[in-house]
């Protein structure tokens, strides 16, 4: 995938310069876990509605490799659909549970990033279904915090659709974000051959 491949280099450096940075909860004790499904999303502060990856990921999306306007690229996109009840998430105000990828950095602080369903994609180089991230941006002078290889929830508006840049396909979400949460837990070293659990 080509806009994860480019992303992903970048992304490394960042995270491993932005490592020592990172502050992970001490001693606190991870929330329950929502409840997984496709039930209307719930209200869990103020305006924000839970959604989660098991949703937002539910579906097959296959990723054409040629710009769009290659007939063989507009005929896949004919047959790929975005389901209906994931449309509906457009334009709203979400929190969701997931990892931070760092894109870029501003006078320390993070100001664009990707959510990730799990760590695969920093800790192995896998690259994760194009429906298993969101591309966010904070708002100028709003950066936060790194925060890697522990799980937060992610406040903003959510926007759903192809995400074309020349030419080329590269996301179907994208974030306003407008505020993430603490570490929901501390980082626990893998065992060998472990892989990092997703979040929902």
């Amino acid at each position: 995938m080509k806009f994860f491949s480019l992303l992903i280099v970048p992304a490394v450096v960042i995270a491993l310069g932005c490592q020592s940075a990172a502050q992970p909860a001490k001693d606190s004790k991870p929330p329950a876990k929502p409840k997984a499904g496709n039930e209307k999303p719930a209200v869990v502060e103020g305006k924000y509605h839970k959604v989660n990856f098991k949703q937002l990921s539910s579906y097959a999306y296959e990723v054409p490799d040629d710009p769009i306007s290659d007939p063989k690229t507009k005929a896949l996109m004919e047959k790929n659909q975005i389901p209906e009840a994931i449309k509906k998430l457009d334009k709203q105000d979400v929190a969701i549970t997931g990892f931070m990828l760092p894109l870029r950095v501003e006078d320390g602080k993070i100001t664009e990033f990707l959510i990730l369903r799990d760590q695969n994609a920093c800790c192995n180089g896998m690259v994760p279904k194009i429906n298993e991230w969101i591309h966010t941006k904070m708002p100028k002078g709003k950066g936060v915090k790194p925060m890697m290889d522990v799980m937060i929830t992610f406040y903003g508006k959510l926007k759903v659709g192809e995400v074309f840049e020349n030419g080329y396909l590269i996301g179907l979400y994208e974030m306003d974000g407008e505020k993430l949460s603490d570490p929901l837990t501390a980082p626990s070293p893998l065992k060998p051959g472990e892989s990092p659990k997703p979040a929902n």
